[in-house]
């Protein structure tokens, strides 16, 4: 009976045993905070760069083509100003949407929408949450320009 005392008001291994239970929680609240500063990250740099683009946009303003010197249209034109701003992120043109399609003429209204899908990149989020898909736009009026058209 005293052998049997002795090991119930024994203490030795506690703290592994504690280190065990905490670590994990510990590590997934550090994984968390992360993974989700590095989303809030993701979305304000798409944010940035469709704001960035629209403002381009409502100039009137073409890029010109590196190789050619000729200016691109306007369209092709809002795209690399996301995709320069938003270098962080693989972007592909069919994931930015300009309306009208062409930016739209003077006094319009122009509208781009960036849609981007988000793929969490630590263990444990991966198998649990579902890839993020989220768009940001931005809509503004043209400025008075005068386009190519003559208008």
């Amino acid at each position: 009976m005293i052998r049997l005392g002795r090991s119930i008001g024994c203490t030795r291994g506690s703290a592994l045993i504690e280190m065990a239970l905490v670590t994990p929680m510990l590590l997934m609240l550090f994984f968390s905070v992360f993974e989700f500063g590095r989303l809030f990250h993701t979305r304000l740099t798409a944010r940035h760069a469709v704001i960035e683009a629209t403002r381009f946009a409502i100039t009137g303003n073409q890029l010109t083509d590196t190789d050619t010197g000729d200016p691109l249209d306007r369209a092709t034109s809002i795209r690399l100003i996301v995709a320069e701003r938003a270098y962080t992120l693989p972007v592909v043109p069919e994931s930015i949407v300009i309306e009208p399609a062409d930016g739209g003429g003077p006094e319009d209204v122009v509208r781009i929408t960036f849609t981007y899908s988000y793929d969490y990149t630590l263990p444990g989020f991966m198998d649990v949450l579902p890839n993020m898909r989220f768009s940001v736009a931005a809509a503004m009026r043209n400025e008075p320009f005068y386009g190519s058209s003559g208008s």
